[in-house]
């Protein structure tokens, strides 16, 4: 599924099948732009205890009390 695209002044971009879906990638027929998969950005099962984890000895380092 395709996302949508949005230029630095917040304008839609078209989907061009081509690059970023700027005019400069569709004329020059650049490939079609495509999200990196990282192993460790999937979460997965281990994702939320991860994140629980670093969150608590996060909390051990700085100097300001943290919510409960």
């Amino acid at each position: 599924m395709a996302h949508a695209r949005f230029d630095k002044l917040g304008r839609r971009l078209p989907d061009t099948g081509h690059g970023c879906g700027c005019s400069l990638c569709a004329e020059s027929n650049a490939p079609r732009y495509e999200r990196r998969v990282d192993a460790r950005r999937e979460g997965g099962e281990w994702g939320s205890m991860q994140r629980r984890i670093a969150r608590f000895v996060r909390s051990f380092s700085s100097g300001r009390p943290t919510l409960a």
